[in-house]
């Protein structure tokens, strides 16, 4: 026990976060600028239709029933038959996906979490390929003390490539920790590309190789909109629609994570789910630490929205509404020559706003900067990539049109472009 009366796993956690904590409470105290958040990775793009959709689903089906405790073990009955069918209908899985196959929880970072504490002991790690959410550093160590090892290739252009393998060997070769997992976000974040379906299937048998866990993040599975600038690239292949037989993996090993917290701009509902199609035993631990923390509330507001006639044009207008936005976004770099990596899924775009950062400073005062006139963005750093790509930042595009020009010009105005 420590002096505050924690234990030392709690005090652990508490003293690698507060930290960051102090610094935001600080940086707010100080500012009284009114801020365009361009760094917070949410949907706003199809909103009033979701808020149609989910009223009406809460006004039809919410009854006193709802107020107990929720039904089902890994999740409510209902919903998981209405995700089984949306997974069976978009994801192109091999083999059909039933209800049981699935584990629902609070979202996509309780999803992982569950599958890390029952895949790993405490002081193990897992392979994550960089650039990568820098959520992961928080959310795999707090409560299943699991160390993520960042894989990252020679620069940014080849994170999509054949080089992954060997920089995979390597780091699992040079960990001092035993590895247990492989988590592969795909479509990516923060680039928004998706990974070529060889490189997939050669990630899957290098876990199969070495008797390690392949978890496949994919909560921007839905998100793919056109691109004329990468309209060449891959396209998203979901883990589900891997022939794990015909390349000789063991599906027990192959689990995907998917939420509508990205594809539905819904982050505040707080529901994922886990499909793992061939692990009873690992289901039942997943659904141990989830099955009464997900709301009926969420479990209703989400089957209606699965289940509504509307679904299909909701997920095209989303498509159109993100190209916009990211031809918006992609017009402005062009205008002022910035460099960025053309996305075609996702929320958002990775750009150099400092082309000529020398020091990881350099790229903190740009974002400071910016803060301080009144957009926030996210610094390419806390995303784990290699050391010589500074300057960097992943600015998210999908707000409303007003907010995003505004976001775009105080940018120019800011880094003196105009």
């Amino acid at each position: 026990m420590t002096k505050n009366g924690m234990s030392q796993r709690g005090y652990a956690n508490v003293e690698s976060v507060m930290p960051k904590i102090s610094k935001q409470v600080e940086e707010r105290r100080k500012t009284t600028n009114a801020r365009l958040d361009l760094s917070t990775s949410e949907n706003a793009l199809i909103r009033p239709e979701l808020l149609k959709i989910y009223k009406k689903a809460i006004d039809d089906k919410f009854e006193s029933s709802h107020l107990s405790y929720p039904k089902g073990f890994s999740g409510d009955p209902g919903l998981l038959s209405q995700l089984a069918r949306f997974f069976n209908t978009y994801f192109s899985p091999v083999l059909p996906v039933e209800p049981d196959h699935l584990v629902t929880a609070p979202g996509a970072a309780t999803c992982l979490d569950t599958l890390l504490f029952n895949i790993c002991d405490p002081g193990d790690a897992v392979l994550v390929p960089g650039p990568y959410w820098n959520g992961f550093d928080f959310q795999f160590r707090v409560r299943s003390s699991v160390e993520p090892i960042t894989v990252n290739v020679d620069g940014f252009s080849e994170t999509f490539t054949m080089k992954l393998l060997p920089a995979l060997s390597a780091a699992l070769e040079a960990s001092k920790r035993p590895v247990r997992a492989l988590v592969l976000t795909n479509p990516h974040n923060p680039f928004g590309q998706c990974y070529p379906k060889e490189v997939l299937e050669e990630c899957v048998k290098f876990c199969q190789r070495h008797g390690i866990h392949y978890i496949s993040d994919e909560v921007y599975a839905l998100s793919v909109f056109h691109n004329a600038d990468s309209a060449s690239g891959p396209s998203f292949v979901s883990a589900l629609s891997l022939d794990l037989q015909a390349i000789g993996c063991a599906p027990e090993y192959v689990h995907t994570i998917w939420s509508v917290s990205k594809d539905f701009g819904a982050s505040g509902i707080r529901m994922g789910c886990i499909i793992t199609q061939a692990n009873a035993s690992l289901a039942v631990g997943a659904a141990l630490g989830a099955n009464t923390q997900t709301s009926s509330l969420s479990a209703i507001a989400v089957t209606g929205l699965l289940s509504s006639p509307e679904l299909p044009n909701l997920l095209r207008l989303n498509a159109e509404r993100l190209a916009e936005a990211n031809r918006t976004v992609t017009e402005f770099m062009d205008r002022y020559r910035i460099q960025y990596i053309p996305a075609k899924a996702g929320l958002f775009i990775f750009a150099r706003l400092h082309p000529n950062a020398q020091t990881w400073e350099d790229e903190a005062d740009t974002v400071a900067k910016l803060r301080e006139a009144g957009v926030l963005v996210s610094p390419g750093r806390a995303y784990h990539g290699v050391e010589h790509e500074k300057g960097w930042a992943r600015i998210t595009f999908a707000v409303e049109p007003a907010e995003l020009k505004k976001g775009l010009d105080i940018i120019a105005s800011t880094m003196n472009l105009m």
